[in-house]
């Protein structure tokens, strides 16, 4: 299961306990599950980075 999925999957369980947005506990969990998300999206740009950083080093390493 990816990241994306777990966050997705944790925000789909929230969703389903129909929690009141407009408490100051609704407003902890909405804003968490909004930071979840942004680090995972976060998260995966800096992993396809690594992944690219790393070919480039491979594409470096053989020419020499």
């Amino acid at each position: 299961m990816t990241l994306n999925e777990k966050a997705a999957y944790i925000k789909g369980l929230a969703d389903g306990l129909d929690y009141d947005k407009t408490t100051a506990e609704g407003k902890i969990i909405a804003a968490l599950l909004e930071l979840v998300s942004d680090m995972t999206e976060e998260l995966e740009a800096i992993n396809e980075d690594l992944v690219d950083l790393q070919e480039y080093i491979e594409e470096v390493d053989e020419d020499l």
